[in-house]
């Protein structure tokens, strides 16, 4: 998989058995968890593994080319054209194929975005703004798992010139720099952790690069130091462990250290312990039936999501054990014709140089030119229902900040809300919030600009603002920070809370960090009085926004996709308003009867006497399992306007 040398390479350097065995467990181990998370909660760091290897593997031919003056930036871009752009092609071919048959236009217009971004080796800075990586909306996105090739490429634009500068110029300067560029990056994604920027972190560059960084210090590492004997068998021991550790794993998260550290420093370690072919870690790993797995890496990669993605996509639902083997079974057919007769012909250099760049950029451009046309037509809306066509249109359209928009603040971050002088001390009004408030960013901002109120967003996704509960430790230093700057905003008049409601009876934490009992609701209840009281006694007003019924499963992909294919509607598309009223009635009780606060009700916009509506009008409420659907905004905004109104 990715950028790593093959076998085309390995007169450069010399084959490494160990190294395609690594290559093994990294494919196995990221098919294993899209197959089902149960199994390897860690997997998804099998990309983490390539990473590794791929900086080693590139900075260990680089860097001798580099020392005998052979470098050439046209040949390295040539084998890396060889070796990426004709599977990645021919997988683009056989998606777009099915995509067109399978997706519903809202899905299929975001393929062809995707497409867009992956042919141009942006795909991770797509995702980092239309997805997250481990939510279920991720799971109809066929080439979702392309982001990794886009943090590779980029790190190839730069990496090459760096090594060749500093072997020609710097050379005794070359270990220490990388190894500070590396500690740099590693520093920016603890640094975007800490500031609650974990998608970001997961699929940036600056933020990654630590990992590829990792692999080439270990093949900067001089001979000299080349571990043999019962060193070498102890370093790939310990390495082999940190690696099981890491991907066996359901560890989220360490604070604010990356949770890729144990499988990247085990990564390394494994390789440098192999370097003297004396480590049995690295013996085992150059079994045969490993290896072979190995060299198929990168088609393996490359196909093994697509069946997934799509097999789920049609049965609207997972997999369940006999389509997993079939799909397996599928995959590996796919991955091996494309490596045998695709990968290996075009590595090879029995086709000439101008012959692989020309075929390259015909396919790019062909499947350039379909992707524009897909996005141009809708996403072909004439195959499908229009029911299902309605419904479908909702799917991912929550509101999320435009980077441009984004801001420092303090040590966190904010949003832009009809605020033209980017200045958050000139706001006058602050949304505060998790994703539950930030959904609602379009209408309160167009409140804002009707009544001429400069305003700022300041997200806590994945938190919680309360300061005296919460869903971490890590979440109560979020929401202090938070609440901090916002104590410093003189000008700041109103704050408007916004969050999500429902919680597991074991899902939220006291100020020391000590799981509390929410199953009543009474924890975050109070957490919520104590932040309004705080924020009162910064003489601020606040509207806090009320609870929604929300479907809890991803209503506008899968209820279209019912509709679609023919599939019986099996889950409701409402909650019985008794139902709401037992889960939120006392709550909505306890604020309505504070009256130093306004307390907005958008519940009301989807309730009536018996039910709570996910859809109305043939259209879906939501964007996902709880968010609000950015053309859905307007039922709430008389309810916010009014709100916001008795605190003026």
């Amino acid at each position: 998989m990715h950028t790593s040398v093959g076998s085309a390479d390995s007169h450069l350097i010399g084959y490494r058995a160990d190294v395609d065995g690594l290559r093994a467990i990294a494919v196995v181990s990221v098919i294993a968890f899209h197959l089902s998370r149960s199994w390897l909660p860690g997997g998804y760091l099998g990309v983490d593994i390539f990473f590794v290897l791929s900086g080693y593997l590139i900075t260990l031919i680089l860097w001798r080319e580099a020392l005998k003056e052979q470098f050439s930036i046209i040949r390295f871009y040539e084998r890396r054209v060889r070796r990426i752009m004709p599977a990645l092609l021919l997988l683009l071919l056989f998606t777009t194929l099915a995509a067109i048959a399978l997706l519903l236009p809202a899905d299929l217009i975001g393929y062809a975005k995707s497409m867009l971004a992956s042919l141009g080796f942006v795909a991770n800075i797509y995702f980092w703004r239309d997805t997250d990586y481990f939510s279920r909306a991720a799971e109809a996105k066929p080439l979702l798992h392309v982001w990794s090739l886009g943090v590779e490429e980029q790190f190839y634009i730069i990496f090459p010139l760096l090594i060749a500068a500093f072997a020609r110029f710097w050379l005794r300067a070359t270990f220490p720099a990388i190894a500070l560029l590396t500690l740099v990056s590693l520093a920016s994604n603890c640094l975007a952790l800490k500031v609650g920027g974990g998608s970001p972190a997961f699929f940036l560059l600056p933020t990654r690069a630590w990992e590829l960084g990792a692999g080439a210090l270990v093949a900067l590492l001089p001979p000299s130091l080349t571990l043999r004997g019962i060193a070498a068998g102890l370093v790939g021991s310990i390495g082999a462990l940190a690696i099981v550790v890491g991907i066996v794993s359901s560890a989220q998260s360490y604070a604010f250290i990356p949770v890729a550290l144990p499988v990247v420093a085990g990564t390394a370690l494994v390789i440098a312990a192999g370097q003297g072919k004396q480590s049995p870690v690295s013996w085992v790993l150059a079994a045969g039936p490993i290896t072979f797995v190995g060299l198929i890496s990168y088609s393996l990669y490359l196909w093994h999501w697509p069946f997934i993605v799509f097999s789920q996509y049609y049965l609207v639902r997972d997999l369940n054990l006999g389509e997993m083997v079939v799909a397996v079974a599928g995959m590996m057919i796919c991955a091996i014709l494309s490596w045998r007769y695709v990968e290996r012909p075009f590595r090879s250099r029995t086709i000439a140089a101008r012959a692989v760049f020309l075929s390259a950029a015909a396919g790019a451009t062909t499947l350039a030119v379909a992707a524009s046309v897909l996005i141009w037509s809708n996403g072909l809306p004439g195959r499908m229902s229009g029911e299902a066509a309605a419904v479908n249109a909702a799917v991912g359209t929550n509101y999320r900040c435009p980077i441009s928009n984004f801001l420092r603040m303090g040590q966190s971050r904010a949003c832009v809300l009809n605020l033209p002088s980017r200045n958050p001390a000139d706001a006058r009004i602050v949304l505060l919030g998790n994703s539950h408030a930030q959904m609602y960013a379009p209408v309160w901002e167009s409140i804002f600009a009707e009544e001429g109120l400069p305003g700022l967003l300041v997200p806590a996704n994945g938190c919680l603002p309360t300061v005296s509960v919460n869903i971490s430790q890590e979440c109560i230093d979020v929401a202090a920070g938070n609440l901090a700057e916002l104590g410093k905003l003189a000008n700041t008049g109103t704050v408007i809370l916004g969050l999500t409601w429902e919680h597991a009876a074991d899902a939220l934490v006291d100020a020391n960090g000590k799981v509390i009992d929410s199953s009543d609701n009474q924890a975050l209840v109070g957490g919520l009085d104590d932040l309004i009281d705080r924020l009162q006694g910064f003489g601020k007003k606040v509207v806090l926004v009320g609870p929604i019924a929300y479907p809890g499963w991803d209503l506008p992909s899968e209820m279209s996709r019912d509709l679609a294919f023919g599939r019986p509607l099996d889950k409701p598309a409402y909650l019985p308003a008794d139902e709401f009223q037992r889960q939120y009635g006392a709550i909505i009780q306890h604020f309505e009867s504070r009256h130093d606060i306004a307390f907005a009700r958008p519940d009301t916009a989807l309730c009536d006497a018996s039910r709570c509506n996910y859809v109305l009008d043939g259209r879906s409420v939501f964007a996902d399992a709880s968010h609000i659907a950015q053309a859905e905004l307007f039922r709430f905004r008389s309810i916010f306007s009014d709100a916001l109104a008795t605190q003026r």
